[in-house]
């Protein structure tokens, strides 16, 4: 564990309940270090060189600016890689950090933890080319992630999930609108993302409200899926009949049935670094590659570009 705050804690807890062979960490907070390693039997480590000396593989949990340093000390090494999302703070970072990865053969995950969810995970089989989808994941506001804007520390999430199941369709064009209240960058944040094959994303992130909200719809022909990801829900629903205008609004709607949706509510964490730990020992490839977590950076980096630009 490269980086022992909230986020690494629990990475030290998940790979402790695992049972992997011994556990190493660090941090520049050294008493921070150690509580965590008191906490999971784990040793503490007086640098980052020590502490990819004594291990297969890490996760990397600092600050989004301190990623590309760490990552390139465990390659350097040999050394695999579960990095927190954002792969980084920019996109010429995380290039450099897919290339040293491919370079050395090393795997390099990135922390995309919705990918993991088990609502996102049931709603994936019921999707066929969405023509809409509109996300909003609103926050309360903490001190943690200040060092990116909310696009690339909340609205990242999304980018990444609707990248996901549009795979392989271009983006087309990037308008956005966002303010910074609490903060020098943006804190709250509205972004139209257009595809080649015509979807359209509709994307909205806060890091300074009242009440926590993580939901994503998805709209397409005869098709309607909403996932709650916070509660770990979706409710779907799907045409069956043709509509016909003569029919009073109560039989119309005969005509809509819901779809029942089977979801798996174990730890999303947990199955995130399983599947770290299979492709580390070669058994199936990361499920959120290096090249997916760029991809998702440089649609955030779009997001904030045209912000700038609608500013000047």
């Amino acid at each position: 564990m490269i980086g022992t705050g909230r986020l690494g804690r629990e990475h030290a807890r998940v790979y402790a309940e695992l049972g992997v062979g011994s556990l190493c960490v660090y941090d520049r907070d050294a008493a921070r270090a150690q509580a965590v390693a008191r906490e999971r039997g784990a040793r503490v480590c007086a640098s980052v060189e020590e502490l990819v000396d004594a291990c297969e593989a890490v996760s990397v949990c600092t600050p989004a600016t301190d990623h590309p340093a760490a990552a390139a000390a465990a390659f350097e090494r040999g050394v695999h890689v579960l990095v927190e999302k954002p792969i980084a703070s920019d996109t010429a970072s995380a290039a450099g950090m897919v290339e040293r990865a491919r370079e050395r053969r090393c795997v390099l995950q990135v922390g995309h933890i919705e990918r993991f969810n088990g609502a996102f995970e049931a709603a994936l089989g019921l999707l066929e080319r969405p023509r809409f989808i509109e996300a909003h994941r609103l926050a309360t506001f903490t001190p943690r992630g200040l060092d990116v804007s909310v696009v690339q520390d909340l609205m990242i999430h999304d980018i990444d999930l609707v990248l996901r199941v549009l795979r392989g369709d271009r983006v087309a064009d990037v308008r956005a609108s966002g303010a910074g209240v609490l903060t020098r960058s943006p804190d709250i944040v509205n972004a139209r993302i257009e595809f080649d094959g015509g979807c359209v994303a509709n994307v909205t992130a806060s890091r300074i409200s009242r009440e926590p909200l993580r939901k994503i719809r998805f709209f397409q022909k005869n098709r309607y899926v909403s996932v709650d990801l916070r509660e770990k829900s979706i409710e779907a629903f799907e045409k069956v009949g043709e509509l016909d205008s003569r029919l009073a609004l109560e039989d119309a709607m005969k005509l809509i049935r819901p779809i029942p949706v089977e979801v798996d509510r174990s730890e999303p964490l947990r199955k995130e670094i399983v599947s770290f730990l299979e492709a580390v020992r070669g058994e199936t490839p990361p499920p959120v590659s290096g090249e997916e977590g760029l991809a998702a950076l440089g649609v955030a980096e779009a997001v904030l570009a045209s912000i700038g630009s609608a500013r000047s």
